[in-house]
């Protein structure tokens, strides 16, 4: 097989600006048993079997740096399912925080196995980018520009056009179908790419799911006070990576702020920004040289300029990567856990009021309960995946998939209320607006009487998940 595709880059230069592919490469190939011994030899625990056999390929790509027109080569995967019956939904999965060069999807980042489940498991082409700054990253960028919704944003936008492009020359049919998710930054970059898509490439993508989590999309106020916390943080090199990502492409910062010992303290401006620019530390290694209180790696200085200016420019530039200030048009289905030690749980909350309020016609919210920031990876990730393949058109796989199938009577209701399900041994548990677990109970009966006493009036988070780790879940009115 050919390993470089020339044509797109003379698509580029001449009268195609949608194709951004620079060079492809197939990966590895696994066939449906290879991919289900490579789940269970990874430890996943999956609903079903694969249902098809998946070609993975690296590719190279363009996307924007400094500003629209100033493209640069990065890296990500596109995984193809094989032998699929009818045209095929195409996903974008964007991966979570990471400052080490490798730890991406071309370079067996733990969230490479996505792309396998989505594709092999649904039939779905999966594009997962690298992120500026990681994989194969062009030189000229200094750093990964972290929560960016910009560059975040294209970067998602210009792996799909790859993907799309790569398809027709794989002769692989696509339905023309988009879905968004993300996981940490991922979730932030999902939202990012969902705003971007609907104000300027509506035209271009058919969104039809966007399934966000644990994301940090409320810069203003929730990532804002935990970063000025006095309290330890869980992931301290966040907010230097934060401030060098922004310090490398706003010039209103850089100006400001012309070297690092402008805006940290010693010794952490001789050590963080070297180990971050030079993309060869994890997150957890930068971190074991950080103060665990973030803020005391900043000058007091810079500090109390930033508290007092609502027009400094970091102010400015976190107002303008801010996601509330918006209204999602197409699903939105928002994952979260109540004991996040690293992205608190009221990005999600004040995301789903925000856009809510903002007029958004069809926002979810799902709380997985008193679970860290790792250990809401695998629900999350599991309610976000059939919530995405219910959302494509019916295809072969896709429909076999099972769901969880239940109704809540009468809803809104007093808080007596009756659920009617499927047969089974199920668990059910009732989420506030704040997201504490409010009930728990094991529900044996296809049919099932449930009286909160005394519950005050209000939006109530209703789930309910079996022994496979399936969920599905309701809004509970009560009045």
């Amino acid at each position: 097989m050919k390993r470089y595709l020339l044509l797109a880059i003379t698509l580029f230069f001449f009268g195609n600006s949608n194709a951004q592919l620079v060079s492809y490469s197939l990966q590895l190939s696994y066939t449906v048993a290879q991919l289900d011994s490579f789940f269970t030899a990874n430890g996943f625990a999956l609903p079903v079997p694969p249902q098809y056999d998946i070609d993975v390929y690296q590719v190279i790509y363009k996307t924007p740096y400094k500003d629209i027109d100033s493209l640069v080569n990065v890296s990500g995967i596109v995984v193809f399912p094989k032998n699929t019956t009818c045209a095929s939904g195409l996903a974008c999965y964007a991966h979570g925080s990471f400052s080490r060069w490798d730890e991406v999807p071309s370079y067996n980042g733990p969230e490479r196995p996505i792309g396998f489940f989505f594709a092999g498991i649904a039939g779905v082409v999966t594009a997962m980018p690298d992120e500026l700054g990681l994989g194969l990253s062009d030189s000229s960028v200094l750093i990964h520009t972290y929560i960016n919704k910009f560059h975040s944003g294209h970067a998602s936008i210009n792996i799909m056009r790859a993907a799309r492009q790569l398809s027709d020359t794989l002769n692989v049919s696509l339905s023309g179908e988009v879905a968004l998710t993300g996981y940490s930054e991922g979730g932030y970059t999902t939202m990012a790419t969902a705003k971007l898509i609907q104000e300027e490439y509506s035209s271009e993508f058919n969104v039809v799911a966007q399934a966000p989590m644990s994301g940090p999309y409320d810069l203003n106020v929730t990532m804002t006070d935990l970063m000025l916390s006095n309290e330890p943080y869980a992931t301290p090199a966040y907010l230097p990576y934060l401030l060098l990502g922004y310090h490398s492409v706003y010039p209103s910062l850089s100006q400001l702020y012309p070297t690092p010992s402008d805006v940290f303290n010693s010794p952490y401006d001789t050590i963080i920004p070297p180990m971050l620019y030079s993309r060869n530390y994890s997150l957890g290694e930068v971190g074991q040289f950080c103060t665990q209180v973030p803020r005391q790696m900043i000058k007091d200085e810079v500090i109390a300029a930033f508290e007092s200016d609502p027009n400094h420019p970091l102010r400015l530039i976190l107002a303008e990567n801010d996601l509330l200030g918006w209204s999602p048009q197409k699903p939105v289905k928002i994952a979260y856990c109540t004991l996040d030690e690293q992205v608190p749980y009221l990005n999600a909350v004040r995301a789903d009021s925000a856009w809510l309020a903002n007029g958004a016609p069809d926002v979810q919210i799902e709380n997985f309960g008193d679970l860290s920031h790792g250990g809401c990876v695998q629900p999350a990730l599991t309610s976000a995946s059939f919530y995405i393949f219910g959302k494509f058109s019916p295809c072969t796989g896709i429909h076999e998939i099972p769901e969880i199938s239940f109704t809540v009577y009468p809803n809104p209701s007093t808080g007596k209320f009756v659920i009617l399900k499927e047969q089974g041994v199920f668990q059910i548990s009732i989420f506030n607006i704040n997201g504490q677990k409010i009930y728990h109970n094991t529900l044996m009966n296809d049919i099932e009487s449930i009286s909160l006493e005394n519950i005050p009036s209000g939006i109530y988070s209703l789930e309910l998940s079996n022994m496979n780790g399936l969920r599905a879940h309701r809004k509970l009115v009560v009045q």
